[in-house]
């Protein structure tokens, strides 16, 4: 018999709040134990975790744990990402609360402290991975799914997830709920620690896995490419620019990041060109072999 993918852990009697946490890869299984130790020792009591084990890809995960929720309230985290402090989801509960024009309201992504040095670096080189505290609420596109969270009945209501792509999820989401007439902003003074992977090859892997992952979206929904912002506040940000300019603006990236001995910055674009070109020659040829 089958074993369900879903499994729940009440933390209270009362449900307000349901994190869903995808878990995939085995080898994240201690650092997951340490994600629980720092929910239970939250603030915030009113939580139940769902943990959604085997289920790929990510969107029909986060949606699996989403239709089992007890709780007005999702926060979604990864299951390499950690707690960063006591107060973090009361902070996130109370910024929905205090504004129904918030759909989407992420922590901050944080390098852990015990991040080793390539770690360390490399966040400095990927804003998303090093972000500001803010100390008040702020229009942002960094909000992601390594901490965020939102109305139930919203997520619901602009469809949940996309079950249908490997990677993109976040802009995705964020393009929607904005186009619903919803806000996406980061909670003060809270904060998510999500280290980039520890070592070369484990970065080389990751980077070169995303360039491919890009390659099927641009084939089979480019629809759903959008561009994702590094900047704290996302005033002007436009999501949406055509492949050429895309292509064009890339060179641009990777001159930037050899000028400001941005080396793993540096590294981490060319192995995603790498990845992506790999991946959209493999599924051409894939077409043209059916």
């Amino acid at each position: 018999m089958q074993k369900d993918p879903v499994e729940k852990i009440r933390l209270s009697e009362q449900v307000e709040v349901s994190v869903v946490i995808p878990h995939f890869y085995e080898g994240r299984n201690e650092n997951l134990e340490r994600l629980l130790e720092g929910l239970r020792g939250q603030t915030f009591r009113e939580l139940e975790v769902i943990l959604v084990h085997g289920v790929s890809p990510q969107g029909k995960a986060i949606n699996e744990g989403a239709r089992a929720a007890g709780g007005k309230v999702l926060v979604v985290m990864d299951d390499d990402s950690r707690v960063g402090h006591p107060e973090m989801i009361e902070n996130l509960v109370r910024t929905l609360r205090e504004d129904p024009t918030i759909a989407m309201v992420g922590a901050s992504i944080l390098s852990p402290p015990d991040a080793n040095g390539f770690q360390q670096r490399a966040a400095r080189q990927f804003p998303r991975f090093q972000m500001p505290v803010v100390q008040t609420v702020l229009e942002s596109d960094l909000p992601c799914h390594g901490c965020v969270a939102f109305r139930k009945e919203v997520f619901a209501a602009v469809g949940m997830e996309r079950e249908d792509i490997p990677r993109g999820l976040d802009p995705d989401l964020r393009v929607r709920l904005r186009k619903a007439g919803y806000r996406v902003v980061l909670a003060p003074q809270t904060w998510a620690y999500h280290p980039l992977p520890g070592s070369l090859a484990k970065f080389v892997k990751l980077f070169y896995r995303n360039g491919r992952g890009s390659a099927y979206l641009q084939r089979v929904r480019p629809d759903l490419s959008y561009d994702t912002d590094e900047s704290l506040a996302s005033g002007g940000f436009v999501p949406k620019h055509s492949l050429i300019y895309r292509m064009l603006r890339y060179p641009l990236r990777l001159a930037q990041a050899l000028v400001t001995f941005q080396w793993i910055r540096f590294l981490g674009y060319t192995v995603y060109l790498f990845g992506y070109f790999m991946g959209l020659s493999q599924f051409i040829l894939f077409k043209r072999h059916r």
